[in-house]
């Protein structure tokens, strides 16, 4: 879908599987995509062993218990 969508969004949210094996990926995916809306935000929820923070569009991690999330813009 990601590479066939020619729409952009204000907000994306991703949810995979915590043991999808290419969840690293999904970032890059959407944002080298240009999925995004130039105000937009995406929210990828992941398990507590990702760290997104090194990606160039990230602004933000947050943790809610087992639960985490990191935004880009």
């Amino acid at each position: 879908f990601i590479k066939k969508c020619h729409s952009r969004f204000d907000l994306i949210f991703a949810d995979p599987p915590y043991a999808l094996e290419n969840l690293a990926d999904i970032p890059a995916l959407v944002l080298g995509n240009d999925l995004l809306k130039p105000d937009g935000i995406f929210v990828l929820e992941h398990g507590k062993n990702y760290d997104f923070s090194q990606e160039p569009r990230f602004i933000e991690h947050r943790n809610y218990g087992s639960v985490n999330f990191s935004l880009f813009r």
